[in-house]
């Protein structure tokens, strides 16, 4: 089940890119007191009395700028109402509203979202009669807040949580695998989607971005149902290159958000590039499962460079992830497609693996003892107990006295040893260490 996105929108220079560092604790996006600094979306994870969102920072509406500049905030703004399931319209109380507040508050009114106005910089009470006057665009109740103070952040945070509670969920009614074929654009997406279905569910050419909304499709394999979820490319109205990778880039988040595996293309006359890995890793922080796809094998030469110089490049750069099982595939050629699946099964079935409490610690009682956690300030670190909880994902439990200084390096080690003893290739392991003793 995907979760509720929120976008922040509003012209440049009311603190947008404030409020949206307050509300995910930190200094993700640039703030400066420059129109028009924010150049790239920014995304984050915010989670207030149980209800969990995403929030976007989106850039805003530039007073001075070209014909094409106005087309492109239109087209952020249209875009996010598409894609968005709720609006906060920052606002600056001390300037009041301007002509392209008045603008902004129009297309919002004709938008089928829940909008929330959002009067920023009501530092003091001395600020508070200023809030009145919004009450004219006609978008409801103006919330005062300080977004740079943190002033009635948590009543705002609150009125905010109540809207969300209130957008319906999606994806409960679907009992299969739920598969995003994600990846850059002219990687082959449709095209395996359409020979998998063995029909044109997808317009493809060779020409990028022609996916023009995401497409999902149904196929029953191995007496499994599987949900393809072909994620789209260009928009239609979107006519400005920044806005058509905003567009991308959003719609590639949201169906990582909704899947259970994510089965990542890449063109192999490529490579992996920087964008690919960024992505990868992006899917791993949202705990999904991950295949990866290197198509178009039937274009490489084979005396250049063989399947193992590949597999360790590829290995190399993904680093971290390099627990992602990878196939080399060609879907001109239906090659390796069916067996593809069959790799996104296997992953499923080490994303529900479990592994018993004396199974754990018969492995790690003595790989403790032989390779212990180094000591920090003096202080002598031990593991008393591991078992695997209940969660959607494999995620286990390392009991011990002093949990908060085990260093990354021995917490890697450990996964490492996990992996290689109990396997969940493609599956992302998380380790959580405890106090010894809290409950178990």
């Amino acid at each position: 089940m995907s979760e509720p996105i929120v976008a922040i929108i509003g012209r440049p220079n009311v603190g947008k890119s404030t409020l949206f560092n307050r509300m995910i604790g930190s200094r993700h996006a640039i703030v400066d007191d420059k129109p028009g600094v924010t150049r790239d979306r920014n995304y984050g994870y915010v989670e207030w009395t149980g209800q969990q969102f995403v929030l976007i920072d989106t850039g805003g509406y530039m007073p001075t700028s070209t014909e094409q500049m106005d087309m492109a905030i239109k087209e952020q703004v249209d875009i996010a109402m598409d894609e968005s399931d709720v609006l906060l319209f920052v606002l600056d109380a001390q300037t009041g509203i301007t002509e392209i507040d008045e603008q902004i508050a129009q297309m919002l009114r004709k938008s089928e979202r829940e909008v929330m106005v959002v009067v920023n910089k009501v530092d003091d009470q001395r600020n508070d009669p200023y809030v009145g006057e919004f009450y004219n665009l006609g978008l409801g109740e103006p919330i005062p807040i300080s977004a740079m103070k943190g002033r009635s952040i948590g009543d705002f945070l609150d009125s905010l949580a109540a809207i969300i509670k209130s957008v319906p969920p999606t994806d409960t009614d679907f009992d299969g695998v739920k598969m995003a074929v994600v990846g850059k654009e002219n990687v082959g997406k449709s095209s395996l989607v359409n020979t998998l279905m063995e029909k044109n569910r997808s317009i493809v050419t060779d020409i990028p971005g022609t996916t023009r909304d995401s497409i999902d499709s149904e196929l029953n394999y191995k007496n499994k149902k599987f949900l393809l979820i072909d994620t789209a490319g260009l928009k239609k109205k979107a006519k400005v290159k920044e806005n058509i990778l905003f567009y991308s880039n959003l719609r590639t988040f949201r169906s990582i958000q909704r899947c259970d595996v994510v089965v990542y293309m890449v063109d192999i006359n490529e490579g992996l590039s920087r964008q690919d890995v960024y992505l990868l890793n992006e899917a791993a922080n949202q705990r999904k499962g991950i295949v990866l796809l290197l198509n178009k094998w039937d274009l490489i030469d084979k005396d250049h460079k063989t399947i193992n110089e590949y597999t360790l490049d590829i290995r190399e750069r993904l680093g971290v992830l390099r627990y992602i099982p990878m196939m080399f595939v060609s879907v001109h050629n239906k090659q390796r497609l069916y067996k593809a699946l069959d790799l996104v099964n296997n992953v499923v079935e080490q994303m529900a693996k479990r592994i018993t409490t004396s199974q754990l610690n018969n492995f790690f009682e003595p790989l403790i003892h032989t390779t212990t956690p180094p000591a920090i300030k003096g202080k002598e670190i031990k593991i008393n107990y591991i078992t695997q909880l209940h969660a959607s994902f494999p995620l286990f439990a390392f009991y011990s006295n002093h949990p908060h200084l085990i260093t990354d390096n021995y917490k890697r080690f450990l996964e490492n040893k996990l992996r290689e003893e109990f396997g969940f290739e493609g599956a992302p392991v998380i380790l959580s260490f405890r106090n010894k003793n809290k409950e178990k």
